[in-house]
């Protein structure tokens, strides 16, 4: 028997053992209940009991809260442990875990631990009374690395509407990465912004072919930051193509049914609560009047709003 392997009663049974031998290697200190059904050979751990509980759900279980702080590093284990399943599955949950339903749009895996993201695991710490600066300090750990701030952009989309606000005051003024990110900034504005408006912040997804920085789908709303540097006239990289595939770019966009707003970097820098008031504003007015508008169909779009490189004569000579 794997020393390190758990073994529910069906797998002993199947290995040869007999109900009354089990229960005899129990009561001798051979086997050691984990959870009911569940053995191990050796005394169980925390997150051997996490595995167990995690295993034996037929729908995936992300742990949330103390318990994925836990596995983060943060605290020691608190029990009943707390996870979430989704909304269809069943809710019973036992004396060692309580279960809540729910989407996850994003989720971090430790050690085959499906948790949640870092700043929901801290918001939700913080709405619990943990100290704000040992929030920010793990934080700013987790989001390190060259990739950190898009990975945190990310996590920050997809944040349920009524963690946004304590989000961005936790994230306000702190260094994640390796460098300062222009779309963070704006993120986390527009999140604060949006506060309990209940739509979706997704960063760079694809719309109509294109790729655009921030897109709020229930409202129809597109939105571009532009650095001079990338899209000024005269910008160190901007070139005829980029600036051409830009503006075909929005154009389709639009044409589409969507409403683009593009700010500066300056904008979100020196008139960031400007820009966030004029989303908010842009979003709720879309939800109010939906009936008014109304996307195209694929068959009332022309060649042009298809990709600008396919079909554009500057494209087809390079």
């Amino acid at each position: 028997m794997t020393k390190h392997r758990l073994w529910t009663t069906a797998e002993l049974l199947k290995d040869g053992q007999t109900h009354r031998q089990i229960a005899a290697a129990t009561a001798a200190g051979k086997l050691h209940p984990v959870i009911r059904g569940v053995y191990s050979v050796r005394e169980p751990t925390d997150r051997m009991t996490l595995r167990a509980l995690a295993d034996q759900r037929k729908v995936p279980l992300t742990f949330t809260g103390t318990t994925a702080a836990f596995l983060y590093g943060l605290t020691t284990m608190q029990w009943p442990a707390q996870g979430r399943v989704p909304r269809e599955a069943g809710r019973r949950g036992s004396s060692l875990l309580t279960v809540t339903a729910g989407q996850t749009l994003r989720r971090w895996t430790i050690d085959g631990f499906r948790v949640t993201s870092p700043v929901e695991t801290a918001v939700c710490l913080a709405d619990g009374g943990w100290d704000q600066q040992q929030l920010r300090n793990f934080l700013t750990r987790e989001y390190s690395g060259a990739k950190g701030n898009d990975v945190l952009v990310e996590d920050l989309g997809a944040l349920p509407p009524r963690l946004r606000a304590t989000a961005a005051d936790l994230l306000d003024g702190l260094v994640t990465g390796t460098a300062s990110k222009l779309e963070l900034r704006a993120v986390t504005r527009i999140l604060r912004a949006l506060d309990n408006v209940d739509v979706t912040v997704q960063v760079n997804v694809k719309v109509a072919g294109y790729r655009f920085d921030i897109v709020i789908p229930e409202a129809d709303v597109l939105i571009e930051i532009d650095s001079f540097a990338f899209h000024g006239a005269g910008g160190e990289k901007v070139t005829e193509q980029t600036f051409l595939r830009d503006r075909w770019k929005g154009n389709t966009a639009v044409r589409s049914g969507w409403t683009l707003l593009r700010y500066a970097d300056k904008c979100v820098d020196f008139a960031g609560s400007h820009m966030a008031e004029q989303v908010a504003d842009t979003v709720t007015y879309n939800l109010t009047h939906r009936r008014t508008r109304r996307r195209r169909s694929p068959g009332e779009l022309l060649a042009t709003d298809g990709l600008v490189w396919e079909w554009h004569p500057l494209f087809r000579r390079a």
